[in-house]
């Protein structure tokens, strides 16, 4: 089903920007991460409803919780139905690729008879209010999600480290032009800091140093809609930023950097601060 807040319903169904319901509210919320073998992307489904009498026609299982995905890329459909609020799909390698299309609502699953709410509109009338199987009862907006295989790594794999012989001392350099960013350094400074990753504590200075300052430049690049724009790490940046409900145009970038690194000072804090003395 399509979300239109436009839409007419001979009943009252929840949904948002309608005022069926003159309180309360449906929010649903999808987050996909690949399986521990990679194999197939896991798809998870929160559903948070406020409305108890459309809770109460769930758990007496004359409705359940439904969201429909959908992917252009590979024309493929699935509809998953639950009784949890919670719940988790897998989807095999290949079945989601590029654009899904998540389209969340709880439907009847039998005719219900003698529904009341006091939350309802008065415009509907006192009811009771009868739905047929089938019948939506409460709808959320849909959402879209990209599937990448290199969304799902860590931010970092956009980029690659690069020992450059043109550039000497602690100079570095962030090139931009090829599918990966290069971060490019001498070759003694690529040597010691190949060495520091294996440590966790200097693994965390990386992150906020060389890292987070190649993030920043990464996303002034988007922001600006130069020609970079493009490139594979671009196209990567953006998706990770729709994914984490970023926007680039609204936001500076050492917070949009923050947020896609997640939060990496917490590294500083948990590998660094705290071998510190007092």
């Amino acid at each position: 089903m399509q979300f239109d807040s436009l839409r007419a319903f001979p009943y009252p169904v929840l949904r948002p920007d309608v005022d069926d319901y003159v309180d309360g509210d449906i929010q649903v919320t999808a987050e996909f991460e690949p399986s521990m073998d990679g194999q197939e992307v896991v798809a998870e489904v929160a559903f948070h409803l406020s409305v108890e009498e459309l809770r109460a026609e769930v758990e007496a299982g004359r409705a359940k919780y439904t969201t429909v995905f959908a992917c252009r890329d590979t024309y493929f459909r699935h509809v998953h139905s639950s009784s949890d609020e919670s719940f988790k799909v897998a989807f095999p390698a290949g079945r989601l690729r590029g654009e899904v299309q998540v389209f969340p609502y709880i439907a009847s699953v039998k005719t219900i008879t003698g529904y009341k709410s006091k939350l309802i509109n008065s415009e509907f009338g006192e009811g009771p209010f009868r739905y047929e199987i089938g019948s939506v009862l409460a709808v959320d907006r849909p959402q879209i999600i990209y599937i990448d295989r290199d969304v799902f790594k860590p931010l970092s794999s956009v980029f690659v480290l690069i020992g450059d012989d043109s550039i000497v001392g602690h100079e570095w350099q962030v090139r931009t032009t090829d599918d990966k960013v290069q971060i490019c350094v001498s070759l003694e400074l690529k040597e010691l800091i190949d060495k520091a990753r294996n440590n966790k504590a200097h693994r965390a200075v990386l992150m906020n140093s060389i890292y987070f300052a190649a993030v920043m430049q990464c996303i002034s690049i988007l922001k600006s809609g130069s020609e970079d724009n493009e490139s594979r790490w671009a196209k990567v940046m953006r998706q990770k930023c729709h994914n984490d409900g970023i926007n680039i145009d609204e936001h500076d970038e050492y917070l949009i950097a923050e947020k896609l690194m997640r939060s990496p000072f917490q590294l500083i804090e948990a590998y660094v601060f705290q071998g510190a003395e007092q």
